[in-house]
C-alpha cells in the first residue's frame, strides 16, 4: 500500500502485498457508540365467558443512541419513543370454529440526526498508524452539512437551494423529527373441518397518519415539513391436512403491505421535502408448501418445504428494491431422552426481481490506480464512488445459497445438560459484480447449562471452537460488498446467568 489522501473518492497506489492481522479493523478507540433503552411490557388476560376471552397487550420503549465515528459517520437518536396497545377478543363459536378480533394503536416519535454521505472506509490503509482511520470533513463537505454542535456535522432533515441555482445544496441522510399514529384492525378465523383438515384465514388493515419535520434547518431557512396518510392491507390463508397417521401436509400464502422506515422507525423527508409514498409501498408475498413425516411411536420426524417469496429491500436513498426468493428447507429431528439431535439443510435462490440495485462502489478495484496490474487491475475511479446498477435478475449479493446446520444436546442429569451446534455455508458473492466471494466456511460451538431452580439457570458457551477465520457481509443486500467485510470472532466464550420471575 502507499500513502494517499483519506477522503471520499480517493485512489490508492499499491506498492506490494501485505498480510493484515484479523484483529486490525476499522474500529477506532476514539469512536463514540453508546445507547440507553428501557421498555415496559404488560399482558392482561380474562375469560368473559366459557366461549369468549379478552387479552390486552401494552408496550412502551424509549431509546437514546449516539454514534460518532472518526471516519465522519454520525447517527444520533436524541429520543425515540414507541407506545403500543393491542386488544384481542377471542370467541369460540363451537368446538371447531374460532375467531380472533384485534384492535391496535401504535404511536412512534423519533428525533434523530444522521450523516453517512461522507463515510469513507475503502481508502483507509490499515497497515499504517491509527491516524489513517480518521477522515475529517473537508471544507467543501462541511458546507453541505449543518453543525449540530462544535465539530459534529450532520445532514439537515430537508433539502434547500441556498444559491437559487435550481439544485439542492446539502447532503441528505436520515435526520428527522417525525411522529406517526398507526391504527389497525385484524381478524383471524381458525377452522377444524375434520380431524384431518385445519384451515386459517386472516386479514388486517392499518391506517397511518405520519408527519415529519427538519429539526436542524440551515441558518436562514424555513424548516421543511410534510405529512401523509396511507392505508395498508395484509392477508394470509393456510391449511394443514393429515394424509395418514404418519404424513401431514401444509400450505400457506400471504400478502403484506408494510412501511419502510429510517433509524428507530422514523420517517424522513426526501430531496423534494416530501414524505415519499414509497415508504408505504413495501409489498411482500409468500407461498409455501410443505410436508412432515412423523412415524407413529417413533422418536424422530422429518419435514421439508418449498417456498417462493417476493419482498422489498429499503435502499440507502429510501427507495425499494424488489427481491424474489425461491428455495427449499428441510430438517430431521430425533428426540430420545436424555439426548436430542437436529440436522437441517436449506437452499435459497435470491435474485433481484427485475429491480435496480446500488453499492457504495462498483468494485474493490475502484480504490486503486492501474500502476501495478500485477497486484490488482485498478480502475482509477476512486472509492467510495456510489454506483447504481440497472434493473436485473442477478443473484443478490451477501446471501449464502446453501447452508447446512446441526445441533444437539445431552442431559447429564435432570438439571445439567451439554450441547453443541454447527453451521456450514457454501461460497457466495460479497458484491454485485461477484468480483469477491466469501469462501466455504463453517463454525462449531459447544455449550453447557445447569438449572439451579426452574427459574434460575447458568449457561456457558464456547463459540467457534476450531478458531475458524470466517467472514460475513456488513449488511444484507451487500451495499458495502465492494468495500467492507466483517471478520467473525475467533474462539470466544460467554457465561450467562438468567433468572425468570
Amino acid at each position: 500500500m502507499a500513502a494517499q489522501c483519506r477522503r471520499a473518492g480517493s485512489i490508492v497506489s499499491p506498492t506490494g502485498l501485505v498480510e493484515i492481522d484479523r484483529s486490525t479493523v476499522l474500529t477506532d478507540p476514539d469512536n463514540l457508540n453508546e445507547a440507553t433503552t428501557y421498555l415496559l411490557h404488560s399482558i392482561y388476560k380474562r375469560e368473559l365467558s366459557p366461549k369468549t376471552s379478552i387479552k390486552n397487550i401494552t408496550y412502551f420503549q424509549h431509546l437514546q443512541r449516539e454514534e460518532i465515528a472518526q471516519n465522519s459517520f454520525v447517527e444520533i437518536i436524541d429520543g425515540a419513543d414507541t407506545a403500543q396497545n393491542r386488544i384481542e377478543l377471542t370467541h369460540l363459536w363451537n368446538n371447531d370454529q374460532e375467531t380472533i378480533f384485534a384492535f391496535d394503536v401504535r404511536y412512534n416519535k423519533v428525533l434523530g440526526y444522521s450523516q453517512f454521505t461522507t463515510e469513507a472506509d475503502l481508502p483507509i490503509d490499515l497497515t499504517g498508524p491509527l491516524s489513517n482511520r480518521r477522515i475529517p470533513l473537508t471544507a467543501e463537505q462541511q458546507v453541505r452539512l449543518v453543525e449540530l454542535r462544535p465539530g459534529v456535522f450532520v445532514s439537515p432533515g430537508g433539502q434547500y437551494d441556498i444559491n437559487n441555482d435550481g439544485s439542492g445544496d446539502f447532503n441528505l441522510s436520515d435526520t428527522t423529527d417525525s411522529r406517526s399514529w398507526q391504527t389497525g384492525f385484524a381478524m383471524q378465523h381458525d377452522s377444524d373441518w375434520t380431524s384431518d383438515l385445519h384451515t386459517s384465514i386472516g386479514y388486517r388493515i392499518d391506517f397511518y397518519d405520519v408527519e415529519a419535520h427538519d429539526p436542524i434547518a440551515p441558518q436562514g431557512q424555513i424548516s421543511a415539513s410534510d405529512s401523509i396518510n396511507e392505508t395498508l392491507h395484509s392477508g394470509q390463508i393456510s391449511f394443514n391436512y393429515k394424509l395418514n397417521n404418519d404424513v401431514t401436509t401444509y400450505g400457506a400464502a400471504s400478502y403484506n403491505e408494510a412501511t419502510s422506515n429510517s433509524m428507530a422507525g422514523g420517517t424522513t423527508l426526501g430531496s423534494d421535502n416530501t414524505i415519499s409514498a414509497q415508504n408505504f409501498a413495501t409489498e411482500n408475498t409468500l407461498v409455501e408448501l410443505g410436508v412432515k413425516y412423523a412415524p407413529n411411536d417413533s422418536n424422530w420426524y422429518a419435514d421439508g418445504a418449498l417456498f417462493s417469496q417476493r419482498r422489498s429491500l429499503r435502499n440507502r436513498d429510501g427507495s425499494n428494491t424488489g427481491i424474489r426468493t425461491t428455495g427449499f428447507e428441510s430438517q430431521v429431528f430425533y428426540d430420545a431422552y436424555p439426548y436430542w439431535l437436529r440436522v437441517g439443510y436449506s437452499y435459497i435462490d435470491a435474485r433481484y426481481d427485475n429491480s435496480a440495485s446500488s453499492q457504495d462502489s462498483a468494485q474493490v478495484a475502484d480504490a486503486f490506480d492501474d500502476s501495478r496490474p500485477d497486484i490488482i487491475a485498478g480502475t482509477n475511479v476512486g472509492a467510495p464512488s456510489f454506483t447504481a446498477f440497472a434493473a436485473s435478475n442477478r443473484q443478490v449479493q451477501g446471501i449464502p445459497e446453501q447452508s447446512f446446520s446441526f445441533n444437539g444436546s445431552y442431559s447429564i442429569s435432570s438439571k445439567w445438560q451439554a450441547g453443541f451446534s454447527g453451521l456450514y455455508t457454501k461460497s457466495y458473492p460479497l458484491d454485485f459484480l461477484a468480483t469477491v466471494n466469501i469462501r466455504d466456511q463453517y463454525t462449531l460451538n459447544i455449550n453447557s447449562s445447569y438449572a439451579f431452580t426452574p427459574a434460575t439457570k447458568l449457561r456457558f458457551d464456547v463459540n467457534n471452537i476450531t478458531n475458524q477465520k470466517n467472514w460475513r457481509p456488513v449488511f444484507e443486500g451487500g451495499y458495502f460488498g465492494a468495500t467492507l467485510v466483517f471478520p467473525e470472532l475467533p474462539i470466544n466464550a460467554k457465561l450467562t446467568l438468567s433468572h425468570y420471575f
